[in-house]
């Protein structure tokens, strides 16, 4: 963990804020209280006990769901500007990108250069 993580710098104190499973676990520590660097290494230290209270971030496991926003039902086609279905894929890290008229013949496409049956 970097040194100032979590931490941010306001105009007149430190933010200490961490998020887990939805719930904001947050505290603020005046410059006043000491002055900046002492204020630092109490937000640093009050970090350090949250987050050992907290444990380990929950990572999501398993598939992702669609998008809200996907019309074409599949991830990786989409509709461009002038109603043609576009394809996309990574190729060696580049991502390309094909058109077609028809929404099954994009889709086809994708499959084929990801190699899904």
């Amino acid at each position: 963990m970097s040194r100032h993580a979590n931490i941010t710098r306001g105009p007149a104190g430190w933010t200490v804020r961490i998020l887990r499973e939805g719930q904001l676990h947050s505290k603020y520590f005046r410059f006043s209280n000491g002055g900046i660097r002492k204020s630092l290494a109490q937000a640093q230290r009050w970090r350090d006990k949250k987050l050992s209270e907290l444990g380990d971030r929950q990572w999501h496991k398993g598939p992702r769901k669609k998008a809200t926003n996907n019309t074409s039902g599949m991830t990786g086609i989409s509709k461009n500007v002038y109603g043609r279905w576009v394809a996309t894929w990574q190729e060696d890290g580049v991502q390309r990108f094909k058109t077609f008229k028809f929404k099954k013949d994009a889709i086809e496409h994708r499959k084929s250069m990801l190699g899904i049956e």
